[in-house]
């Protein structure tokens, strides 16, 4: 099988909620993961993990950020603990900020001006971003707008969103990258396939959001980077070529995004 990356899970939730996971046991093996640290709580042991470097031959990166779904914890000490965080395990970006109005309770004022305090660190470092936008794409298209150049490089994580804002992200002037998860191999979301359609493959990453979205056949199953290869069979369906060519392009997708 070609090599494939996650760019995108949560190792540290994926032990809780599955005592017997094993990641020395997984099967297919990828070739590297991205562990993403987006709360506050969960920084000292995402550094503590990506301190190994490399477990069974996976090579471990990772992203430290605060999630809009927990805005309320960002601080200037926090500001600070990103920072030093990325410093000490060579983070390769700023993430997941961003917006999320699909839960009521949660206030979307607080949630703009701590992306925008995000946006400042990783502009600073010359670092780029993974996005978190769920029901907000007026209020994430006007900030993107705001800080796009073409020195600005993002992921839009676990894309869900319309095919017509993926279309006006990608009239802006910097690169963007659309991560699809299992939630497209679900019978009930035709629109993220019709989305996935339209987006060019050069533009597409593989993503698990482990332990969350485990794809079909998987589904009610914890889900782990080593089932990437269904997301990939579904995308490379949705876009008429083999799973290998779609596996290449991913790659070199990663590598345009991430350096890596």
């Amino acid at each position: 099988m070609p090599s494939f990356i996650d760019t995108h899970c949560h190792i540290d939730t994926i032990l809780e909620k599955d005592k017997d996971f094993a990641f020395e046991q997984m099967e297919p093996v990828p070739e590297a993961i991205i562990h993403v640290a987006c709360d506050p709580e969960d920084f000292n042991w995402g550094k503590e993990f990506l301190a190994k470097k490399e477990i069974n031959g996976v090579k471990l990166y990772g992203v430290f950020g605060v999630h809009p779904l927990v805005a309320e914890k960002f601080s200037d000490g926090i500001e600070l603990h990103i920072e030093q965080a990325i410093e000490q395990t060579k983070g390769l970006a700023v993430g997941e900020i961003g917006l999320d109005y699909h839960y009521k309770g949660y206030s979307a004022d607080l949630q703009k001006k701590v992306f925008l305090k995000q946006l400042e660190i990783g502009l600073k470092a010359g670092l780029p971003f993974v996005f978190h936008l769920r029901e907000a794409e007026n209020d994430a298209f006007e900030i993107m707008r705001q800080i796009d150049g073409e020195n600005i490089k993002a992921h839009i994580h676990c894309y869900t969103g319309t095919t017509e804002f993926a279309q006006k992200i990608l009239s802006l002037k910097g690169n963007y990258f659309f991560g699809f998860t299992g939630a497209v191999t679900f019978d009930k979301t035709a629109n993220i396939r019709e989305a996935a359609t339209a987006i060019p493959l050069n533009k597409i990453l593989l993503e698990t959001d482990a332990p969350y979205l485990a794809p079909v056949p998987f589904r009610g199953k914890t889900c782990t980077p080593a089932m990437i290869p269904k997301i990939a069979q579904v995308l490379a369906n949705i876009k008429n070529i083999s799973i290998d060519e779609l596996f290449k392009a991913c790659r070199e997708n990663t590598r345009e995004m991430y350096g890596i």
